[in-house]
């Protein structure tokens, strides 16, 4: 309800009700309207000052949990940046080292870690943290790919090695308790026939009629017949430059072209050929170079046997191979 003014009237001697003029309506309207605008932004600007949007709100919180999430993320990429890095030192200071292989260069592991600009952001704090951690993760992935291909290097070069190891000459081609004595030793000897020093290219190792002769190393039986002073001969290639000769035997146990296991029996000692009596003349070649056999005999000859067989031989050396 309106409050009613009154005004005295001097003609009438009365008070009367006033009754403001539309202009004066206006401008109280005006003024209402301008005080409601005024309250109603104040209203407004105390809101958004003290209760921020929610919106806003929930943004913040995601922002919290990406950025907690962030942080485990990182501490997982440096766990595994020093994981790798073990694994890297374990590649170059052990594996390589076993298998006699150069280690990796440092810029070749680190090739291509450097920073990479793949967006343009404002230079703040944060984007700057996230920019180190992108670099962080393309180095460990660049160092990762670089020890997988080092893992399949080494894996190569084992399987290689292992191959060699198998099939390089490494055992005797007797068993030692059937070897009675060497009979002669690899080098320089004077010939039992001609009288002169000539060079004796393997050992004789005497043994029994018929006793079993053991192939030294895996390979294939590149020749198995009678041939001149080697009598009944077995050669036996075994790759990466090795080859061993078997001569004076009485029998086979294989043909040629056959491949054979380290271990398998490839024939029987004999005394064919230029010889007088049983014993296994044995030979090692290495890329078509005479070798000591007694060199590769060490898994089976410890030095103590081998200066037992010598003694042996120097108390009775009877000349059995004539070759």
């Amino acid at each position: 309800m309106f409050r009613t003014h009154y005004h005295y009237n001097p003609e009438t001697c009365k008070y009367e009700p006033s009754f403001p003029s539309r202009q004066q309506n206006v401008r109280r309207m005006l003024l209402f309207v301008g005080l409601s605008l005024l309250i109603g932004i104040g209203g407004l600007v105390y809101y958004d000052l003290h209760y921020p949007d929610l919106d806003e709100t929930r943004l913040a919180h995601q922002n919290e949990g990406l950025k907690l999430e962030w942080e485990a993320l990182l501490g997982k990429i440096h766990h595994a940046s020093d994981k790798l890095a073990f694994i890297e030192q374990e590649d170059d200071g052990n594996y390589r080292v076993v298998l006699d292989m150069v280690p990796l260069d440092k810029n070749i592991r680190q090739g291509g870690a450097g920073g990479h600009e793949a967006y343009q952001l404002e230079p703040d704090e944060q984007v700057q943290e996230i920019k180190e951690s992108y670099d962080l993760l393309t180095r460990l992935n660049n160092r990762t790919e670089v020890q997988a291909q080092s893992l399949s290097e080494i894996e190569k070069d084992l399987t290689i090695k292992e191959e060699m190891m198998v099939t390089r000459p490494a055992m005797m081609p007797i068993d030692n308790r059937q070897l009675i004595r060497f009979n002669s030793i690899y080098g320089p000897r004077l010939h039992p026939i001609f009288g002169v020093w000539k060079n004796h290219n393997g050992l004789d190792l005497t043994a029994d009629y018929g006793t079993p002769v053991y192939a030294v190393g895996n390979g294939i039986v590149s020749l198995a017949h009678y041939n001149g002073g080697y009598g009944n001969v077995i050669f036996l290639n075994h790759g990466f430059g090795y080859e061993t000769r078997y001569a004076h035997l009485s029998r086979y146990n294989v043909v040629e072209g056959q491949r054979v296991k380290r271990g398998d029996i490839i024939g029987f000692v004999g005394s064919t050929g230029f010889s007088t009596n049983p014993h296994l003349h044995f030979e090692v070649l290495y890329r078509d170079q005479w070798r000591n056999p007694t060199d590769f005999m060490y898994r089976d000859l410890k030095q103590e046997e081998y200066n037992k067989l010598i003694q042996k031989r120097d108390q009775d050396n009877p000349k059995m191979d004539l070759r």
